[in-house]
C-alpha cells in the first residue's frame, strides 16, 4: 500500500506518513540495548514504502542518527527523505555549520533531504542562525529547510532572513492537544492557520499521544473507525493527514503499528466527520 504525499511550496514532495525516531537508541544520550530492534523496525517501514524518516542531533546525543545510517543500508538513498534537526543550543552561525557537518558523517549520507532548526533560541539572532541555513543549502548540504516548535511570530522572523521556502513547522499536535502543547500554545489557532498562509507545511509530532488516550471513552471515534473498518488509533492518525498540508511521524517500532498507520494514511475521512473530530476538543 503506497504513502500518500503531498506538495508543498511546488519544490517538494512530502509523503503524509514518515517514522519518527525520538527515543530510539536514547533520548539526551545514548542507550544501545535496543539497537537492532529499532533498525529491524526502520528497514521494515522502508520494506513498506515509507520513505521519510525524521531525527535529530539531540536524539541519543546523535546516535540515533548512527542507527538510521544503519537501517538504510542498500535502500537507495535518492529515493528516501531524510529529515534532521539541529538542536537550538546550535543554533549560532558556526555551531549550525558543525552540527550539520556532524548529521551528515553520522547518517553517512553526503545530503539532507530536509534540516529543521528543533526549537527556537532568543539568544541568537534569526539573522545569524539563517546565514548559516543559506550557506547550507547554496552548498548542497542541505536540500531544503524548515522550522520545529516555532510560533507564528518566530516564523514571520525567519521569513525575513531567507529567500528560501520553509517547507513545514513541526509542532506536537494530535486529536487531543490542540493548542495546550508542552512547548508550544495556540498551535490551531495561531501558528497553522499562519503556516498554512504562507504555504508551510504542517508535521505533527506525537501525534497519537504514544498511545495515551482511552479510546472506549470516546464514543464517537469508535462509531467512526467502525464505519471505517479501522481502530480508534488509525481514526486519530486519519484525522491528522486529512488536514490540508499536514503530515505526521510517529515513531513505529512493531511491525503491527506500521501496517496499521499505513492503512490509516490511505483512510478518506468525509467532511461531516472531520466537523465531528475537530469538535471533540474546545
Amino acid at each position: 500500500m503506497s504513502i500518500p504525499e503531498i506538495l508543498v511550496q511546488k519544490r517538494m514532495s512530502l509523503p503524509k506518513l514518515g517514522i519518527g525516531t525520538w527515543e530510539m537508541g536514547g533520548r539526551h544520550s545514548p542507550d544501545k540495548s535496543e539497537d537492532q530492534r529499532f533498525i529491524r523496525a526502520i528497514r521494515f517501514a522502508l520494506e513498506q514504502g515509507i520513505r521519510h524518516i525524521d531525527t535529530a542531533e539531540m536524539y541519543g546525543n546523535g546516535h540515533t542518527e548512527e542507527l538510521v545510517a544503519q537501517a538504510i543500508q542498500g535502500f537507495d538513498r535518492e529515493k528516501l527523505l531524510i529529515t534532521s534537526k539541529v538542536s537550538g543550543d546550535h543554533l549560532a552561525y558556526q555551531d549550525v555549520i558543525e552540527a550539520a557537518h556532524n548529521s551528515l558523517k553520522r547518517l553517512q549520507t553526503d545530503y539532507l533531504d530536509l534540516y529543521l532548526l528543533h526549537w527556537p533560541n532568543p539568544e541568537v539572532p534569526a539573522e545569524e542562525t539563517m546565514k548559516a541555513i543559506n550557506k547550507l543549502l547554496q552548498q548542497g548540504k542541505i536540500r531544503n529547510f524548515g522550522l520545529s516548535n516555532f510560533s507564528a511570530a518566530q516564523t514571520e522572523e525567519i521569513l525575513q532572513w531567507t529567500d528560501e521556502p520553509i517547507i513545514t513547522n513541526q509542532l506536537e499536535y494530535n486529536l487531543f492537544t490542540r493548542n495546550n502543547g508542552r512547548i508550544t500554545e495556540d498551535v490551531e489557532a495561531a501558528i497553522i492557520p499562519f503556516c498554512l498562509s504562507k504555504g508551510i507545511s504542517i508535521t505533527a509530532w506525537r501525534p497519537l499521544m504514544k498511545g495515551a488516550f482511552n479510546p472506549m471513552q470516546q464514543p464517537l471515534i469508535n462509531e467512526i473507525a467502525a464505519r471505517h473498518e479501522a481502530t480508534p488509533m488509525q481514526i486519530a492518525l486519519a484525522w491528522l493527514l486529512n488536514k490540508p498540508l499536514t503530515l505526521a511521524i510517529p515513531k513505529m517500532t512493531s511491525e503491527t503499528h506500521i501496517l496499521e498507520n499505513i492503512t490509516a494514511a490511505n483512510i478518506t475521512l468525509e467532511e461531516q466527520e472531520m466537523r465531528l473530530l475537530d469538535g471533540l476538543v474546545n
